[in-house]
């Protein structure tokens, strides 16, 4: 009996010294994995605003993004030719030109341009350029989306619908390749877009935010969704 209640004896004194080794052990994994969060967080970068200023806005969807982390392809001012002088001083100031979108229909190219200048107030941070025939005409990047008419007919570009539904899927495309994919370009998108509309609801006096939910035609936002669901 006395073999048998000291066998009793020493395997519960091992069963508490294993379960004291695992409790030890999950604190440490705790410990460990708390530290590399806190790590993570401390150096990642800052987490963008709708209301952030220090850095450009993108020519569509009128919402920062940090250059340093969203890359955009650069373009040479040169490659658009004899049109370069319509393009003012985009190409011309030091900053790199950005391409944002690119179409090549019925003899025309068409280019969405812009220099990631964080001085330029939303709604006029880039350019829609349309090269047909030897004539240059350029336009903001949301009135010829929209195909808004713009009274003069030299300064319409001139696209059909067709031509921007294939013209924003090349742009949907350049803009999840440059945010590193789909998901992040999305959400991106969807969480400034929200935060902007939240600070209107709570503030209705401010400024009416140029937003793509707001700008968006119906046509447009078929683009977008198509995109999504792709």
């Amino acid at each position: 009996m006395r073999d048998t209640s000291e066998n009793r004896t020493v395997h519960a004194d091992a069963e508490r010294l294993r379960a004291r080794i695992s409790a030890a052990a999950k604190s440490l994994l705790r410990s460990a994995v708390t530290g590399l969060l806190l790590y993570t967080q401390a150096t990642a970068a800052p987490l963008l605003h709708y209301g952030t200023r220090s850095l450009p806005i993108d020519p569509l969807f009128n919402l920062p993004y940090d250059p340093s982390q969203v890359h955009f392809e650069s373009i040479s001012i040169s490659s658009v030719g004899e049109c370069a002088p319509v393009l003012g001083s985009l190409g011309h100031d030091g900053r790199p030109v950005r391409l944002f979108g690119q179409l090549r229909s019925s003899g025309a190219r068409v280019l969405i341009l812009g220099n990631e200048d964080p001085r330029a107030p939303r709604g006029l941070s880039g350019t829609v350029l349309v090269m047909r025939g030897g004539n240059c005409r350029t336009s903001g990047p949301l009135l010829a989306l929209r195909r808004t008419p713009v009274g003069d007919p030299e300064l319409d570009p001139g696209l059909s619908p067709n031509d921007v539904a294939n013209l924003l899927n090349d742009v949907f495309a350049r803009y999840a390749q440059a945010f590193g994919g789909k998901t992040a370009f999305l959400g991106w998108a969807d969480r400034l877009t929200h935060e902007a509309e939240e600070a209107q609801r709570e503030q209705p006096d401010m400024p009416c935010p140029l937003l793509y939910t707001r700008l968006f035609t119906p046509p447009m936002m078929n683009v977008l969704n198509a995109f999504r669901a792709s």
